[in-house]
């Protein structure tokens, strides 16, 4: 069965990822700081990440579910998510496929390799959902 999105989350989705394409413009030194984080896939197939933020915005210091993952990359320690960029620091030692939760969200802990398939194939299909 197709996946069907909302018009908002197609558009927040693509704003996101032309960010992390112009991510050089951003100031990612005031990004929040996320640690202690794991990325995970909720049963819905959406992908997140859950951690304890740093000088959240909007959260302050806690730990939170972020919104959609959008992009990672442990080499310079930056992910982007829908809403916004975030540093993040000390991955969390889950087994990959364990079940963790953040407040009401629990999901399938994915593996690195896994996880960046997943990221690429969601940001094909996000960029296809614009045209």
């Amino acid at each position: 069965m197709a996946r069907r999105y909302t018009t908002e989350l197609v558009s927040l989705y693509n704003q996101a990822l032309d960010a992390v394409e112009q991510r050089d413009k951003f100031d990612l030194g005031a990004a929040p700081v996320l640690t202690g984080y794991v990325s995970v896939k909720v049963p819905t197939g959406r992908i997140f990440m859950f951690g304890n933020a740093t000088d959240h915005p909007l959260l302050g210091n806690t730990l939170i579910s972020t919104s959609d993952l959008v992009w990672l990359d442990h080499d310079v320690k930056i992910a982007r998510t829908v809403s916004r960029f975030y540093r993040i620091e000390a991955k969390a030692d889950f087994p990959k496929g364990s079940l963790v939760a953040a407040g009401y969200l629990w999901g399938r802990v994915l593996g690195d390799e896994e996880l960046q398939c997943m990221l690429r194939e969601n940001a094909d299909r996000f960029r296809k959902l614009m045209n």
